[in-house]
């Protein structure tokens, strides 16, 4: 009986150890990883082509995103929209309308509109629901949207929001 103590004893020291210690990564341990990239870049290569995914019209750009959106919605709603305070209104239905555009639009795994966002300067889903409300009020209200300067604010807020995570962590 006392022998069989000290195995278990033994056993689990050095299960312990062997726990405890880092594992190292192995180059055959990526294998999946890169699988999943050449998959997902594969994808993305074949939705940016699609005009429709899922059932959904994908526009090819800004225009076409903005008369869809206006198709889309109701004449009082769009009138709610182009008078409210351009900000306040676009935050408000970032979580709506905005989920939306991002979910439907295929933002994450990448359609022809979002490709065009890319190709602006803007990478990352919430800012290109953002920046698409944000012209739209622009149009709606008869403004020229500043492309370049509404590319650069939404850039440099997510730097910031970057940088304000990654101290936290």
């Amino acid at each position: 009986m006392k022998k069989i103590t000290i195995l278990f004893v033994l056993f689990c020291s050095i299960a312990s150890i062997a726990l405890a210690q880092k594992p190292t990564i192995n180059p055959q341990d990526t294998v999946p990883i890169r699988l999943f990239e050449k998959k997902f870049n594969e994808s993305y290569e074949r939705n940016i082509k699609k005009s429709r995914i899922n059932g959904v019209y994908i526009p090819a750009n800004l225009e076409e995103a903005h008369e869809e959106l206006k198709a889309l919605s109701q004449a009082s709603s769009l009138e709610k929209f182009k008078s409210a305070e351009k900000f306040f209104v676009v935050d408000r239905l970032h979580y709506g309308l905005g989920r939306w555009m991002i979910l439907n639009w295929n933002f994450y795994d990448g359609s022809r509109y979002s490709h065009f966002l890319k190709s602006l300067g803007v990478h990352h889903p919430d800012d290109m629901a953002r920046f698409t409300l944000l012209t739209l009020h622009d149009v709606l209200n008869n403004i020229e949207p500043d492309i370049e300067v509404t590319v650069e604010k939404l850039v440099s807020e997510r730097a910031l929001l970057n940088a304000e995570k990654k101290q936290r962590n």
